[in-house]
């Protein structure tokens, strides 16, 4: 039988969400391969087959599947449930395999019909894949600026951080206009002049992901390549909005290291295995009180309870890697070794589409714990 993240914890996958096609393909893919060389993996970086290897899966088109099977399965579930599994078997092919769908998402959601037809069909089967950058749209100075000249848009700046550069072929992208406007435009990577990218940034965490600082030279982008402009403080509302909710990856990573921890007793003492098992019981809580909110809420409201839940998670998520490497001892401070990359990666969680809300309510909780 395969082994599936969280098996023997309160975190286990939900018998009628295992049974979603979609959802056991991609459980194959991330169990049988991906998950193997995940070691492999954080040492010398997400390799373009993984992608392949989810694609094949069907998992390019999870946005718009519809569950087949019986026993009232939602679309948000398949959903979360990829994002679990695969960041609890590799957060980094995760991280990567999760920026393709910036794009799908605003081209759905564009008024741009063209643009969409051109492009979505290829993204939802995996025949080319996406990154994205636009996050520091947020910031009082963005970076990436945009000047309208004729029929288009020239772009100058830096994107600090894009995720999967060299394994993508076309990236999302956003820069701010004069007028305080939010653009977001699709480039193609290989066929865009101008995208100069620098790759020499060692990161401490996630060094896997591909992710560089890219320089936009004076890249024009035809109208007809836009696939959104509109107040950017809006779009900094809805993305604050978006953010206050717990991420599936984050219960995926505590799977993995409750499993760790689990698996671990035998060895390091009864008191880890309990420890993990107290550990899922308290992530599964927070899980289905972190669902339930963006199930039964609009968008925008109960701010505050989706904000309380996710930094409660993401101190439990850094909590679990810290206990995986008192359980494991010594081992844990090697490279390749699974405890000291699940404390890193729960390291990258907490700054992950962190926004000044969530850092100011992780503030409060740690004072309280004080």
């Amino acid at each position: 039988m395969r082994w599936i993240p969280g098996s023997r914890t309160a975190l286990a996958t939900a018998a009628g969400v295992a049974g979603e096609p979609l959802v056991a393909a991609v459980i194959a893919a991330a169990v049988d391969v991906i998950g193997p060389a995940a070691e492999r993996t954080a040492a010398v970086g997400v390799p373009r087959s993984h992608l392949e290897e989810l694609a094949r899966a069907g998992a390019c088109g999870l946005l718009d599947y519809e569950p087949i099977g019986a026993g009232g399965v939602t679309g948000a579930q398949v959903v979360r449930e990829v994002h679990e599994v695969l960041s609890a078997v590799d957060p980094a092919t995760w991280f990567v395999f999760a920026q393709h769908f910036a794009l799908e998402k605003g081209l759905v959601a564009s008024g741009n019909v063209e643009l969409r037809e051109q492009w979505l069909p290829a993204l939802v089967k995996g025949e080319r894949f996406a990154t994205a950058g636009f996050a520091y749209l947020r910031h009082p100075t963005p970076p990436v600026v945009a000047e309208g000249v004729g029929d288009g848009w020239r772009l100058r700046g830096r994107i600090p951080w894009m995720t999967g550069w060299g394994l993508a072929d076309v990236a999302f992208v956003g820069a701010v206009t004069s007028d305080d406007r939010a653009l977001f435009v699709v480039l193609d990577c290989a066929a865009a002049d101008g995208l100069v990218a620098d790759e020499g940034q060692a990161l401490w965490a996630m060094q896997a992901t591909h992710t560089a600082a890219v320089e936009l030279r004076d890249v024009f982008v035809p109208a007809s390549d836009v696939i959104a402009l509109g107040p950017r403080s809006r779009w900094i509302r809805e993305y604050d909005d978006e953010n206050a909710n717990a991420h599936p990856a984050v219960f995926g990573h505590l799977r993995a290291a409750c499993d760790l921890l689990v698996r671990s007793g035998p060895r390091a003492g009864t008191e880890y295995e309990d420890l993990g098992l107290r550990i899922a019981e308290e992530a599964a809580r927070l899980r289905a009180e972190a669902y339930s909110l963006r199930d039964r809420l609009p968008d925008g409201e109960g701010l505050a309870a989706r904000i309380a839940v996710r930094a409660a998670t993401l101190d439990l998520c850094a909590r679990a890697g810290t206990a995986c490497v008192v359980a494991t001892g010594g081992r844990a401070m090697s490279h390749g070794d699974p405890a000291g990359r699940l404390a890193r990666e729960a390291q990258f969680h907490l700054i992950q589409a962190q926004t000044p809300q969530l850092r100011a309510e992780m503030g409060r909780l740690m004072l309280r714990r004080l």
